[in-house]
């Protein structure tokens, strides 16, 4: 009994452990995203979606130096703690709009 209860265990642990890395690499996934860059470290979309932008390099570059403009970033995209904010780590990114409105 205690032998079928241990490997049953085992089961269940490692089933849960590869269910966890395959949900970490859906969510890492390279995406793209195009919207407009505000004043509070975030990337807007045109359907309101809200991207927080991680600290990075390229990151700060987009926040600092692109504030209400349009950009097109490329980058992984997590979950915050919470499960309710989107976090970009942004990898690449164009300035589709030149102008500030």
């Amino acid at each position: 009994m205690k032998r079928k209860m241990s490997i049953f265990t085992v089961s269940a642990m490692a089933f849960l452990m590869v269910s966890m890395f395959l949900s970490t690499n859906v969510l890492g996934e390279e995406v793209t995203i195009k919207g407009r860059v505000n004043g509070s470290y975030q990337i807007v979309t045109e359907d309101g979606q809200i991207y927080e932008v991680a600290y990075s390099e390229k990151g700060d570059e987009v926040v600092f130096q692109h504030i209400g403009k349009i950009v097109k970033a490329s980058g992984t995209i997590e979950k915050s703690d919470e499960g309710e904010k989107n976090i970009i780590t942004i990898i690449s990114y164009e300035v589709e709009d030149k102008n500030i409105e």
